[in-house]
C-alpha cells in the first residue's frame, strides 16, 4: 500500500471500520512517525467525534413510560432476550404473528343462598344470588398487555433506531466524502504548484547557463581587446620609427622588413633591472638583415651603450645604440645569424663600442 492508499484509509481507520490487514497497515505507518498521516487522523478522528451530536433529538410521547412500565407489571409480562441492534444496511423481518386468542374460562356454578323464613311483617323478597369475589373472571387483558402488542411496539422501535442509524450512517458517509473531495482537490492543486516550481526552477537553469555563457564570451572580448590594444602600442611604435627614419635608404629597408611574408619577430620583455622596457627585434631570413626598436629602457651613463645579442650556442653581437629623448633606441642589423639556430635575443649595458661578449646586466631579454 502507497503513502496515498495509507492516507485514503484514515479515514476508515478513525471509524473503526477498516478491515484488520489494511488497519495493521496503518498503524505500522502511524508509528513511524509521519507527521502528514497523524495530523490527518486527529482531524477525521475530531470529526467523528462530533457526528453524533449532528443527529436530531425526538421527544418520547407522553404515554410511553407508563405504557412500558404497565407491560413490565403485567402478569403475562415475558422477559424478552435481548435484541443486538440490526447493522444500518439489514432490513427488518418480522416473522407473521397471529391474533392472540384470549383463553376460554369456565364460569364457576353460581352459590345459592336461601334465606330464613321472612316475618309476616316482611314482605316476601326474591332469591338473591351471591357470586364469590374469588370466582370471579378477571378482566380481559387489553391490546397492548398481549403479545402481539408487545412485538408490535418493539418492531416500531426497532424501526425508528434502524431510521437513527441509517440517517447517521449517510450523514457520516457525506461527511468523508466531503473530506475526500476537499483532500483530491488540495493535492491537485499541489501537484499544479509543484509543476509550476519545476517550470520555473527549469527556466532559472536555463538561464543562468545563458548569463554564464554570456560571461565567458565577454571575457574572452575583453581578453582579445586587450591584446588588441598591446598590437596597436607596438605598431604605434612602429609607426614612430617609420617616420623618424622615413628618408632614405634605412626606411626602405625597414619597409621591406615589415612587408616580407617571411620575416620573423621576437618581442623581448624588461628585466628587473627594466621592469616597464620591452622591444622588438624583425629579422628577415633571405637578406640575414633585421630591425630592432626599444622603448622605456634606462637612461645611459656616461661612457656606456646598449648592446644587443643574437644567442645562438653562444652570444653573438647584433649592434651597439643609445636612447633618444623620448628612451627609445633603434638599431638595423647586418649579417643575422641563421634564424633556425638564434634561441633568444637579449640587449645588455656594456662600456661604449661595445664588447665581444657580454659582461654587464641584462635589461630586455626574449624568444624568436
Amino acid at each position: 500500500m502507497d503513502h496515498e492508499q495509507l492516507e485514503e484509509s484514515l479515514s476508515l481507520y478513525a471509524l473503526g471500520t477498516l478491515e484488520p490487514d489494511p488497519a495493521r497497515e496503518v498503524e505500522s505507518h502511524l508509528a513511524s512517525g509521519c507527521p502528514p498521516c497523524s495530523a490527518l487522523l486527529r482531524q477525521y478522528q475530531g470529526t467523528a467525534a462530533m457526528l453524533p451530536y449532528a443527529l436530531t433529538l425526538n421527544t418520547p410521547p407522553a404515554g410511553l413510560k407508563a405504557k412500558i412500565m404497565r407491560a413490565l407489571t403485567s402478569p403475562n409480562a415475558q422477559i424478552a432476550a435481548p435484541v443486538e441492534a440490526p447493522a444500518p444496511t439489514a432490513t427488518l423481518i418480522l416473522p407473521p404473528t397471529k391474533p392472540a386468542v384470549p383463553p376460554k374460562r369456565e364460569i364457576p356454578p353460581a352459590k345459592m343462598s336461601i334465606p330464613p323464613p321472612p316475618d309476616k311483617a316482611q314482605p316476601s323478597a326474591a332469591a338473591k344470588i351471591e357470586w364469590e369475589p374469588s370466582k370471579i373472571p378477571p378482566q380481559t387483558a387489553s391490546l397492548r398487555d398481549r403479545p402481539a402488542g408487545r412485538s408490535l411496539a418493539l418492531a416500531a422501535s426497532l424501526a425508528g433506531l434502524l431510521l437513527g442509524v441509517s440517517g447517521y450512517a449517510y450523514y457520516l458517509y457525506a461527511t468523508l466524502e466531503a473530506e475526500r473531495v476537499g483532500y483530491v482537490e488540495d493535492r491537485m492543486a499541489l501537484a499544479k504548484a509543484t509543476l509550476k516550481a519545476s517550470d520555473l526552477e527549469r527556466q532559472l537553469d536555463e538561464r543562468q547557463r545563458n548569463l554564464s555563457k554570456a560571461t565567458s564570451e565577454l571575457n574572452r572580448a575583453v581578453k582579445i581587446l586587450g591584446t588588441t590594444h598591446a598590437l596597436l602600442a607596438k605598431h604605434q611604435d612602429q609607426i614612430e620609427t617609420l617616420q623618424a627614419t622615413r628618408l632614405g635608404k634605412p626606411a626602405e629597408e625597414i619597409a621591406r622588413i615589415f612587408s616580407s611574408p617571411y620575416s620573423k619577430m621576437a618581442t623581448l620583455s624588461g628585466t628587473d633591472m627594466a621592469k616597464n622596457a620591452y622591444a622588438m627585434v624583425f629579422v628577415e631570413p633571405d637578406t640575414r638583415r633585421g630591425f630592432f626598436y626599444a622603448s622605456n629602457l634606462p637612461a645611459l651613463p656616461a661612457g656606456k651603450t646598449y648592446q644587443l645579442w643574437a644567442i645562438t650556442d653562444k652570444p653573438v653581437s647584433a649592434g651597439i645604440f643609445s636612447l633618444d629623448r623620448g628612451q627609445k633606441g633603434r638599431v638595423m642589423i647586418q649579417n643575422v645569424p641563421d634564424v633556425t639556430k638564434i634561441q633568444k635575443f637579449a640587449v645588455s649595458m656594456e662600456p661604449a663600442g661595445g664588447k665581444p661578449q657580454p659582461t654587464g646586466n641584462i635589461y630586455l631579454v626574449g624568444d624568436l
